[in-house]
């Protein structure tokens, strides 16, 4: 035998374990993983939730003790090849195409099930191929709470609906805005006090069944039951507020006169143009007289005016 194909027999001798090791579906650990992925990277995973849920010691069940590879996929192949090539149940958490968007939310849905989770599928956010990754972020702590992609809710969903961002910067808006101090009464509500963003069985991932009930978990007074019930506000806020934010006081969609006469044409007061002056625009709108405009439980009450 020469001595070229005696060194060539050797080494596949010594290589073989390795090489039969490296199969699909083969586990390596986190210290193998670590042995590439350290640094600062792994010292900010390591004050995450995560970090701590997945490690072996305090894993809940099987799968969730493997570590990095309960999220990644068996990481044998992964890591003989020095990254080069994966298993087919390898998931780096970086494609794009739907396909793997689906893996990827797949692979959280594994752990993250019960709650809010189970209308995922179907749900608004679901059906554009949103990810996981998109509002959440897993290998470093950016927010307080709910492993958040930005440090506040309402930073992560200004990503993607600019229109809602921008009416919540009017002038009459919820009090959602990022709170510079404490005195400025702002910051105690955000997007998902109203909206839930996995999935529900209302429109608009309303948390309640109808925009009227998500209103009512705050402002319980306009409720009822109402001896005079005013038709507009039974039906839905939305009729005459913009949820989100508006030009006009208590978040109105236009001026008092004008958005009483959109419904109220040519009825005991006629609809038209008035000057300053007319007694039906003084006092700011038709609210001066129809005070109790959600509704009203006195006996004269018919017309919202006590």
């Amino acid at each position: 035998m020469s001595l070229l194909a005696g060194v060539l027999a050797t080494l596949v001798l010594c290589l073989a374990p390795g090489l039969a090791s490296a199969q699909a579906g083969e586990t390596v650990g986190d210290d193998t993983c670590l042995g590439c992925h350290g640094g600062p990277a792994n010292e900010a995973y390591q004050r995450t939730v995560h970090a701590k849920a997945l490690a072996r010691e305090s894993a809940v069940n099987a799968r969730v003790g493997h570590g990095c590879e309960a999220c990644h996929g068996p990481g044998a192949v992964h890591a003989r090849s020095g990254g080069r090539d994966a298993d087919p149940a390898w998931l780096a958490f970086d494609g794009t195409e739907p396909a793997e968007i689906t893996r990827q939310n797949e692979s959280c849905l594994g752990c993250h099930q019960g709650g809010s989770q189970r209308l995922w599928h179907g749900s608004p956010h679901e059906s554009r191929d949103g990810s996981c990754l998109s509002c959440h972020t897993v290998m470093r702590r950016v927010s307080e709470r709910a492993l958040l992609s930005r440090s506040t809710e309402s930073a992560v969903c200004r990503q993607c609906h600019p229109l809602a961002a921008a009416q919540a910067m009017r002038t009459s808006h919820m009090p959602m805005r990022q709170a510079v101090t404490s005195a400025s009464g702002e910051s105690f509500m955000s997007c998902a006090s109203c909206h839930e963003p996995h999935g529900t069985i209302a429109d608009s991932l309303i948390r309640a069944h109808t925009v009227n009930d998500s209103c009512y978990g705050c402002h319980a007074d306009k409720r009822g039951p109402l001896l005079w019930e005013h038709a507009p506000v039974s039906e839905s806020c939305l009729n005459c507020h913009v949820p989100h934010g508006s030009l006009q006081p208590n978040m109105l969609r236009m001026a008092g006169p004008r958005l009483c006469q959109s419904c109220h044409v040519a009825t005991l007061h006629p609809s038209e143009a008035r000057l300053g002056e007319s007694r039906f625009v003084l006092g700011a709108n038709c609210m001066h007289c129809h005070s109790q405009v959600h509704g009203s439980n006195h006996p004269s009450g018919m017309f919202f005016t006590r």
